[in-house]
């Protein structure tokens, strides 16, 4: 199979989460001796020499980008990334109602309902996902393929003694990673925190040390290198991710991987990745958050079951063979 792999969002960053899954997928196809292309638009791409092109989330060009590869290439693969912030139904409202391409009134989620039927197979990430698609833009279930996310990083083999402090990778001046209430939580509880990841300025930067201040149990690690990530899945006992909104949660599922244990948001899909093996906390109540992390750190909770419970789950090897079979199956 030759796949060619299409960013629709143009994102900006090398560690954004679209980013990620590409080349997470690229990587793991490959393995299995797959050919897969990076596209860059700027390039003379011939697209009908591809037996797939996989468009990743609805970006602002999703209509045009759909419309003319529709053209050249019919077996279309679409990977929404819908990480739901309102309801269903204002979901289903937005995609099927909110624009008219007739009259230019258009925007990405109505652009998606208008190029739906022109898309073989949508991928999606969870159950969540899979209903959105499914309810919101009236896709059947034939047509609608769970694949979750893998972690990616190296398996742990044996984890040795954990250190008593809790971690939290993301983009960390991100709305959605609330890591104002784990910031006021660490406070309230004492517990040791350590926030590692990318802010996007310097006074995104300043904002987050002034919601420490001289909190001496809270130490902003900045952006890491891969080394010192592993390093520091290895030791931590905890990772937190009280997210508002999430999609799946990948450095959880990573840092899980690495032996940790899991306080996570009960709002959304991530939590269907863990079995009931995660401490769920309302990521409104510091108070919830603050205790989840304390008893975790204190009595555990499901290490080192969910280490081979993830292991088993999402290697790289399982789930993009998952992500090969099902395409192959969909474009016969």
């Amino acid at each position: 199979m030759k796949y060619a792999f299409i960013d629709s969002m143009g994102s900006l960053t090398y560690n954004n989460g679209i980013k990620i899954q590409a080349i997470m997928w690229k990587e793991g196809l490959e393995k299995l001796g797959e050919k897969v292309t990076l596209v860059n638009l700027w390039e003379n791409i011939d697209f009908s020499n591809y037996d797939a092109v996989v468009i990743f989330a609805m970006g602002a060009n999703i209509y045009k980008l759909v419309n003319n590869l529709s053209r050249i290439n019919k077996n279309i693969v679409l990977a929404p990334i819908i990480d739901p912030d309102r309801s269903d139904k204002v979901y289903k409202f937005l995609f099927k109602y909110y624009g008219s391409t007739k009259l230019a009134l258009s925007n990405h989620f109505h652009d998606m309902w208008t190029i739906k039927d022109k898309v073989k197979l949508w991928l999606v990430r969870s159950e969540q996902e899979r209903h959105y698609v499914n309810y919101c833009l009236e896709i059947p279930q034939d047509r609608i393929a769970k694949v979750p996310l893998n972690y990616r990083v190296p398996n742990a083999g044996i984890i040795g003694k954990k250190e008593d402090f809790c971690l939290h990778v993301s983009r960390l001046d991100a709305p959605n990673k609330n890591v104002h209430r784990l910031i006021e939580a660490s406070k309230r509880y004492g517990f040791k925190l350590k926030l590692a990841g990318h802010v996007f300025g310097e006074k995104e930067r300043k904002d987050l040390l002034k919601l420490i201040g001289n909190s001496t149990n809270i130490e902003y690690l900045g952006e890491l290198s891969e080394k010192r990530l592993l390093e520091l899945y290895r030791s931590a006992k905890v990772f937190a991710l009280p997210s508002l909104r999430e999609g799946v949660g990948m450095a959880a599922l990573e840092a899980a991987a690495y032996g940790c244990e899991i306080v996570l948001t009960n709002i959304g899909a991530p939590k269907e990745y863990y079995d009931g093996k995660a401490i769920l906390v309302n990521p409104y109540s510091v108070d919830e958050i603050g205790k989840g992390i304390e008893k975790a750190l204190n009595k555990g909770f499901s290490q080192p079951e969910l280490k081979e419970f993830v292991e088993s789950r999402y290697n790289p090897e399982s789930i993009c063979s998952l992500l090969n079979n099902c395409i192959k199956s969909h474009l016969k």
